[in-house]
This record gives structure tokens, sequence and C-alpha cells, in this order.
């Protein structure tokens, strides 16, 4: 371990064990929902900020829907339907993340 002189102020401690909080008072699950109509192109969530909390963004987000026939129709006993593995990665072909209006995340078609 490396002595700190008493001249320097222990701000200047860089080896120092850093305080870690280990308690949380209350966590609250908010649901947000699209700030527009859903359409073929686009989802925008808005999240407002909040000076007086801290917001955890592991996101998770709920998708709800139904299979139906190309025409609209509902599908038959006789049809056959089936999910594929990472079905939110065949249903988006982006998602891209901004704080302020600067994004924070890179887009790609990943």
């Amino acid at each position: 371990m490396i002595a700190v002189p008493s001249f320097v102020g222990t701000q200047f401690d860089i080896f120092a064990p850093k305080p870690i909080q280990s308690g949380v008072k209350e966590t609250i699950d908010t649901i947000y929902k699209p700030i527009a109509s859903i359409d073929h192109s686009d989802l925008e969530f808005l999240i407002p900020a909040d000076s007086d909390s801290y917001i955890d963004l592991d996101i998770k987000l709920h998708v709800k829907g139904k299979l139906q026939k190309p025409d609209g129709s509902a599908l038959d006993n006789t049809d056959f339907a089936a999910g594929t593995n990472n079905f939110h990665h065949s249903l988006f072909g982006q998602c891209s993340i901004a704080l302020n209006g600067k994004q924070i995340t890179q887009a790609s078609e990943l």
C-alpha cells in the first residue's frame, strides 16, 4: 500500500477504497407507452428526467401482439405458426438511445 504524505489531502488518494452505497430506500417500476401511434417504422418513448431520483436504464420491453393471416383475418386451427429464437431480434432492426437529444448508442443494423 502506498502511503500518502500528510501535506496532501485525502481527495488525492486514488488507491483508497471507494465508498459504496449498499442500501436502497425503494424501487418503483414505471410503465412508459410510446409517445405516438404505433406504425410500421418507429417506436419512440419519452422518459422524463427526475433530478431527485436515480433512473436505472435496465430497460425491459414488453411486446404484446397477435398472429394473423396476411389479409388480417384470424388463424384457423389448421394453420401452423410458431415463434423464432431471439424473437425481438427478428422483430426490430435497430435500437437507438438518446439522452437530452444526444444519441449515446451506435446505430447499426445488429
